[in-house]
């Protein structure tokens, strides 16, 4: 298990770009039901301290992110997609979020798909770009 949460608020992005990488490679094949809300925290500590960079993530990193966010995603379980919509505008995951909109029609959750509707309005327009509104 990570402990991402005990790293400092401001951290170098080349340092981060390693936490990422060690991040994908924990986690990409060892993420379950039971510890995915964990994995997911950890994600978002991490993006936090992307944001709080300035720079954009590495695209070969966020390429990889992407993927490993879609093998975990589950649509109607409103957890884990108020989580993944939280890492989104964070990281610039413009491509997830385009894949999350292209499925909000067959989602059963009525809340998921509000918390899409919502975040699509707050930040769909500039997803691609986590400082834009700067």
């Amino acid at each position: 298990m990570t402990e991402f949460y005990n790293l400092p608020d401001n951290i170098k992005s080349d340092m981060l770009k390693e936490k990422f990488i060690e991040f994908l490679v924990c986690y990409s094949n060892n993420t379950t039901k039971e510890n995915i809300n964990y994995v997911l925290d950890e994600l978002s500590e991490l993006s936090d301290r992307q944001w709080n960079t300035y720079e954009n993530l590495d695209n070969e990193v966020k390429c990889q992110i992407e993927k490993f966010l879609i093998s975990v995603i589950d649509f109607e379980n409103e957890s884990i997609m108020d989580s993944i919509l939280c890492i989104i505008p964070r990281l610039g995951l413009e491509n997830l979020f385009l894949y999350v909109l292209s499925k909000k029609d067959v989602i059963v959750n009525k809340k998921v798909v509000q918390n899409i509707i919502e975040s699509k309005t707050e930040y769909g327009e500039t997803v691609s770009n986590p400082y834009a509104d700067m």
